[in-house]
């Protein structure tokens, strides 16, 4: 870490904190997600031997994996967010001053917060209108995969908040020229 924290005001060792909780939740996550890759994987080729060697596909396969996709989808951009693995166009931002690329990334920022603000206030209705709700051929709480989506907006505006108090700008691109 670079004292990139002490360019935003804020103490070093908050910054220091932050930045160690933010990869901390970010090796959590990658480890969490390359499970869920395993078991889609796993599922997706048991649902395949099924259909074409033994003749029946077992029904719970695909509503495993469909469950899985949005889980990771939601988990994985939180997960990606300080490294800026986000797709972006950066040629506005690369092409102004700093201080005015610092005002758009600000406005980003928001619009990300505002984001993640919805995504986890329909979230959390849209589990706890489905919570009574079975699956199909798992049976149980569709607010399970609906939750996916008011997690992964929490997380997202947490790992924001971290970088940010970590003094960390997330990146518009790999050719973003550093201040």
């Amino acid at each position: 870490m670079s004292d990139r924290a002490s360019e935003t005001g804020a103490p070093k060792g908050l910054s220091r904190l932050a930045i160690a909780w933010a990869v901390r939740i970010e090796k959590t996550l990658d480890i969490l997600l390359g499970l869920m890759l395993l078991a889609l994987a796993l599922s997706l080729f048991y649902q395949v031997f099924g259909r074409y060697v033994i003749g029946k596909a077992p029904g719970w396969t695909e509503e495993v994996a469909r469950m899985l996709v949005a889980w990771m989808a939601m988990l994985g951009a939180a997960a990606c967010l300080r490294d800026g693995g986000h797709i972006s166009v950066g040629a506005l931002v690369n092409a102004v001053p700093p201080p005015v690329r610092s005002w758009l990334l600000a406005v980003r920022d928001l619009c990300i917060m505002t984001t993640a603000a919805v995504l986890g206030w329909s979230g959390a209705r849209f589990a706890d209108m489905n919570a009574t709700q079975d699956s199909p051929a798992l049976e149980i709480s569709m607010a399970i995969p609906y939750s996916a989506m008011g997690i992964g907006a929490v997380l997202l505006a947490l790992m924001l908040t971290l970088a940010r108090m970590g003094g960390e700008t997330p990146p518009v691109d790999s050719l973003s020229p550093t201040d």
